[in-house]
This record gives C-alpha cells, structure tokens and sequence, in this order.
C-alpha cells in the first residue's frame, strides 16, 4: 500500500495496535517482560513536575492511571481509534489524531514513551508544537531495536509499527537520538538531560 498522507486506519493500521492485548504482548516480549518497567523510570522523572501532564501516543494508559492515583490532571493525544475508545471507556480525557494535526492542549509537562521514531521526519515540529503548550518535555525512546537486525525479523519489526498514521521503518541508536535532540537543543533553545535506562534512554527536554 502506498502511504497518501491521509489516515486509513481499517487498511494502515498493523496488527499488534489493533488490540491492547496483542500490543502487551509484542511490548513484553520486546521487553523481555520487563515492559512496566519503562514506565517506571518515566514516573520518577514525571514526579514533582506539576498538576497536568499531556502524553502524546499514548497506547497504554500506565501513565494515565499513574497520574490519576495521584490526582493529577492527564490528557491523551493518540491516532489510534481502539487505543482511545478504550482510554475513553476508564473515564480518561482524549484528543483523537494525528499529534501534529490536533490542538494540543496546554499542561505542566509532555510525556511521550517509545513513539518518538514515528516522527523521525518531522521533529522540528512536533517539538515546535509540544513547546507551544509547555516547558517539560519527558521522553522514554528505545535505542536498541530488533529492527534494526537484518532479514525476516528485522524487516517484519519495521513494518509492524503502523499504530493508524503510516510505518515507521527508522529507529534510534543512541548515538541518532542524541543527535537529534542536541539538534532540537541549537534549533528551539532546550536544556537537554539525557540518562540511558538500559534498552531505553529517558530523555528530558525544558525550555527556559
């Protein structure tokens, strides 16, 4: 299928974002059953930074449940129509879209947790769209990939990541990832903190 721009999610979307269970499954065995633990690490950076977070692609909802245990104010921006019907049927706020097409909302902090490759082409605007809304910027990015290896696996990794927009056949290293956000840091005036958590690199962007 060739991508047009425009979201056909019955024909674009890969199988494991149909259903939140085949999307656990693929996160945990990526994750060696240690997917939690992504998550982990963000509600320790997430912890003190203000009353309202907004996470972009979202997929899951620890951080959204996260947020409620602790009375904070959490909004979800997400493609994906199954992933936000269901945030919407445990009573959570959404914005149903693509993230650069939606008005996002104002809040304290923007998180985002392994998404960040879709929008390899685009950086410079989501980051110009996140810092109109907010100071913080909290990432979690994966820098070791399976599709990153050659043949069948690395090749089926690259095209099963369409969560409802287009595939996303890049991935980051760290090397990659540190130079984009040290991009991002010239370009829009960021401090840039970054910490590698093992598979992932947590990543925190603020703008003074």
């Amino acid at each position: 299928m060739v991508w047009t721009g425009k979201w056909y999610p019955s024909m674009a979307t890969s199988l494991i974002y149909r259903h939140i269970g085949l999307y656990r499954l693929a996160m945990n065995i990526l994750y060696r059953g240690r997917y939690r633990g992504r998550f982990e690490q963000l509600f320790q950076e997430l912890d003190g930074r203000g009353p309202s977070v907004c996470e972009l692609c979202f997929g899951d909802l620890y951080v959204a449940r996260w947020c409620r245990a602790r009375g904070l104010d959490w909004i979800g921006v997400d493609v994906n129509r199954g992933f936000c019907r269901r945030a919407r049927r445990a009573g959570f706020r959404v914005i149903e879209g693509d993230v650069l097409e939606v008005d996002l909302p104002e809040a304290d902090v923007y998180v985002m947790a392994g998404s960040l490759y879709h929008f390899h082409d685009r950086l410079d605007d989501l980051f110009d769209a996140v810092f109109r809304r907010t100071s913080q910027f909290v990432l979690s990015e994966p820098v070791r990939n399976l599709a990153d290896l050659g043949g069948p696996i690395g090749r089926l990794a690259r095209e099963s990541a369409n969560p409802g927009s287009k595939p996303a056949p890049v991935r980051y290293d760290k090397q990659t990832l540190l130079e984009a956000f040290y991009e991002q840091k010239r370009r829009v005036g960021l401090h840039v903190r970054p910490m590698f958590k093992g598979r992932d690199m947590l990543i925190q962007a603020t703008k003074p």
